[in-house]
């Protein structure tokens, strides 16, 4: 991918907008690039709902860019080895305001390890 690629689509390469992907930050590593996952993975989302919402074929653009960026996660070096063979696949449901919205259905480790993340979260507060 190019940096030409619409603002919901995970980078190659650094960009060079204001707005980091959370793969790109330093921090990315242990259970930290898990929540930076969710949050890359809600800009793809959000920056693909308007689109699905008016053609239903643009479902495959936002699923080829929901696979880069779990593709990007599991090749970084410092990131849980739960990415790798991991996958995500998209469904649109009606959503309140009358358009679609899209979710995600987790393959099973994706899913596992989000839950775990969860459940640390809700321990320490």
């Amino acid at each position: 991918m190019t940096d030409a690629r619409p603002s919901s689509a995970p980078p190659a390469a650094a960009s060079s907008d204001n707005v980091r992907w959370g793969f790109q930050r330093p921090d990315c590593r242990g259970a930290n690039a898990l929540g930076l996952f969710i949050d890359d993975l809600q800009r793809v989302l959000d920056g693909h709902e308007s689109n699905v919402a008016k053609s239903p074929a643009a479902l495959y653009q936002a699923q080829a860019d929901t696979n880069a960026l779990v593709r990007r996660y599991a090749d970084l070096t410092n990131a849980p080895a739960v990415f790798a063979g991991q996958s995500i696949t998209l469904r649109t449901a009606p959503a309140d305001h009358g358009g679609v919205q899209l979710v995600p259905l987790f393959s099973p480790g994706l899913k596992q390890a989000l839950v775990a993340l969860l459940r640390v979260g809700e321990s320490t507060q």
